[in-house]
């Protein structure tokens, strides 16, 4: 799965609204993870560059989709339904090359 720069935005975007729709902090997603609040917020602003250690790619990209996940969870826990994403459609499972 390559974004591009625009999509990458638009993606940092989306996640963002979903965040402060759930109520949930950095934070929270950084205990959940096991990971700093740096290393949340580089996922939120998809830049992996922004990460306390680089990852590869698709470990990075594996994280984008987890951690939307959690957020998607916490919003259904509150009876709100997520807005569907632009670019992070369906299921991680979905596509091969996140299997």
């Amino acid at each position: 799965m390559s974004l591009s720069v625009e999509e990458r935005k638009v993606t940092s975007t989306e996640l963002y609204a979903h965040l402060n729709d759930a109520t949930l902090s950095i934070a929270t997603i950084a205990e959940h993870f096991n990971l700093t609040s740096q290393d949340i917020t580089a996922i939120l602003n998809m830049d992996n560059s922004q990460m306390s250690t680089i990852l590869p790619t698709n470990e990075f990209i594996h994280l984008v989709w987890d951690v939307r996940d959690f957020i998607n969870d916490e919003l259904r826990t509150h009876g709100i339904t997520p807005k569907e994403y632009s670019y992070l459609k369906g299921m991680k499972t979905d596509y091969w090359f996140l299997q």
